[in-house]
């Protein structure tokens, strides 16, 4: 049984972004089929479902979603150099991709996002951030039947990014939106259940995709707590007012995204149940940004939705990073809700 820390380097480096999440999925069902009654099942939209058999039955059916895909490029074609043109899959800003390594296809090849060079490029282009259409991946080839011969129209590419702890409680990697949130539900598959729960490892989120809709459908919950990871702005040149969280004060449990009201019930219940617990938690200054709730709490006749986050800096770059201690904090927050809003 692997330790959050490892099951997060090991989601990190998986590849899988969206609507190819077979790699990280993998990962997760052979890892929680060895924690306790856990029974688990796919469903046709990619959905990873997981059971965990309680002691009791709860008063409110629970579920927890966390999302497994990660924002990447899907290869639309290659010229007669052997360059590949690309589409972003997912919001990934241009600016911070430039000379970045990638890996290509099923077999990862490495390749290099390349642009024109700085000595041709004019002077009012400096003024606009580099365009993705104007942007390729160098894999290496000569001609475009070379380049056929390792990848094809389709294939994803994701950041060649390491796992690395730095400084005295922070960790960086791709992907840690959302891997951070699969590992903290991992935690709590982990633990005997004093309730019957379920935990969705959803698809296709960083695309706008309604996966999570289909796996709420599916469950049928009376509350659904999405976990995940949130812009954390609190860098220079950003005013405190535009910080949205910060990271070191504990998980973020929000009252508004752009894609979900919260229950406001469930959120001020949450907040009394941090103080009365002593778990540092915050609230998301700012209203930017929708997880999964956006469809989850559409699904039948409606679901309450509760969305606890994890601050994040730098997510939809080559590394993102977080804080353990707010990971920690987040999963001791979890297991608690687990037994608490069963009940509420």
């Amino acid at each position: 049984m692997k330790t959050f820390l490892e099951n997060l380097e090991m989601l990190s480096l998986a590849r899988g972004t969206s609507g190819d999440e077979a790699a990280v999925k993998k990962l997760i069902y052979d890892e929680v089929m060895g924690y306790p009654d856990c029974v688990a099942k796919t469903d046709n939209a990619g959905n990873l479902i997981v059971s965990k058999k309680g002691k009791k039955q709860p008063k409110n059916r629970l579920m927890f979603s966390a999302h497994m895909d990660e924002v990447g490029f899907i290869i639309t074609h290659i010229d007669e150099n052997g360059f590949l043109k690309f589409s972003n899959v997912g919001g990934i800003d241009s600016r911070v991709i430039v000379g970045k390594r990638v890996l290509v296809g099923e077999n990862g090849i490495p390749g290099l996002l390349g642009s024109k060079a700085i000595h041709l490029v004019k002077e009012e282009e400096f003024k606009n951030p580099t365009k993705t259409d104007s942007l390729y991946i160098d894999i290496g080839a000569d001609t475009k039947e070379e380049a056929e011969k390792l990848v094809k129209l389709g294939d994803r590419a994701v950041f060649d990014s390491d796992f690395e702890k730095f400084g005295e409680d922070c960790v960086m990697g791709k992907a840690l939106d959302d891997r951070a949130g699969c590992a903290i539900l991992m935690e709590l598959l982990k633990e005997e259940a004093e309730y019957d729960i379920t935990v969705c490892f959803t698809t296709r989120e960083e695309v706008g995709g309604n996966s999570a809709g289909n796996a709420a459908f599916s469950v049928d919950p009376d509350i659904a707590v999405v976990v995940e990871a949130t812009t954390a702005g609190d860098v220079p040149c950003v005013p405190g007012e535009k910080f949205v969280c910060k990271q070191g004060e504990g998980p973020v449990v929000s009252f508004r995204d752009n894609g979900t009201l919260y229950d406001m019930e469930l959120y001020h219940h949450i907040m009394e149940l941090c103080e009365a617990k002593n778990i540092p938690a915050q609230t998301k200054h700012g209203i930017c940004g929708f997880n999964d709730a956006k469809f989850i709490h559409q699904a039948r006749g409606g679901i309450r939705p509760v969305a606890v986050s994890l601050p994040a800096r730098y997510i939809h770059s080559p590394y993102a990073t977080i804080k353990l201690s707010d990971a920690e904090n987040a999963i001791s927050l979890i297991k608690i809700l687990s037994r608490e809003l069963c009940e509420i």
